[in-house]
């Protein structure tokens, strides 16, 4: 499996611990969208790289996105991304840092379905890439 791939994985696994305890502490609130943003942004760079592309390396979901749309790849959920991509990337920042910062639950929601996807979308590519070639076994592995 590729880094990025796995570190998307335990973003999100911290999303969902996060989430289960919003109604304790808007703080909660907060670092569940921090993990969603790097969850998605995390498992889109390990899209590109498993398309043998660069990612870019910014916190911009579009522009990965475009990356793939330029070899004429088509992700699932890939509107919902783009329609949600400001959203999500202010989550980067703000969750941390404003105090006034409000995420709406449908956008949690909504943000936790594409994470979801995507991983499950990557990680399929994984197992059909998988006899292809190493690079995707950790080096402790090797």
């Amino acid at each position: 499996m590729s880094r990025m791939l796995a570190r998307a994985k335990v973003k999100l696994e911290n999303a969902r611990n996060s989430y289960l305890k919003i109604d304790t502490d808007e703080a909660y609130r907060d670092d569940c969208c921090y993990n969603l943003q790097q969850s998605i942004e995390m498992v889109l760079k390990a899209i590109v790289e498993l398309y043998g592309e660069q990612y870019a390396e910014s916190h911009d979901l579009r522009a990965n996105i475009n990356i793939l749309n330029r070899k004429d790849i088509n992700i699932p959920l890939q509107t919902e991304i783009r329609n949600m991509a400001s959203t999500i990337y202010g989550w980067e920042t703000e969750s941390r840092y404003l105090d006034s910062f409000v995420a709406l639950n449908e956008d949690i929601k909504d943000a936790f379905e594409i994470a979801e996807t995507l991983i499950k979308y990557a990680s399929d590519l994984v197992i059909v890439d998988k006899t292809k070639d190493i690079k995707d076994i950790p080096d402790r592995q090797l």
